[in-house]
């Protein structure tokens, strides 16, 4: 009793694609997430660094790092990553730093309508005396 085989290369091709696609998605969803992460980070920072610097106000450092996101990012991504400064006391030492603040969600890979990934990064910089 022979059992007949054929078409079973074209089965096992359409099962393993599905879960191949499945972590290509995943891959680049993280992939995303840590690229954004990133550009978030160092914009904040960069935007503490120039809102520590003497005679230039705290929320000046937050535009700062929303236009560097704007240049790095999407138009609609570095939307979605509002940024607000300020100036914050360290409690053990009372001194002044600058602090930068990035917080948003973006759009996950596999669920393009729904799902949202939260980011959240901050920068600080120690103020300068005027």
């Amino acid at each position: 009793m022979l059992i007949d085989d054929r078409g079973s290369a074209v089965v096992e091709f359409c099962l393993m694609s599905v879960l191949l696609v499945m972590l290509l998605f995943a891959v680049l969803q993280v992939a995303a997430v840590f690229y954004v992460r990133s550009v978030a980070s160092a914009a904040a920072a960069d935007g503490a660094r120039y809102a520590a610097n003497a005679g230039v106000p705290a929320q000046a450092g937050a535009e700062r790092a929303a236009s560097l996101l704007a240049q790095a990012l999407s138009p609609g991504m570095a939307r979605r990553l509002p940024c607000a400064g300020g100036l914050v006391a360290e409690d053990g030492s009372g001194l002044v730093t600058a602090e930068v603040r990035c917080r948003g969600t973006i759009r996950s890979v596999f669920l393009p309508i729904g799902a949202l990934v939260t980011v959240d990064v901050s920068g600080q910089s120690l103020k300068d005396d005027p």
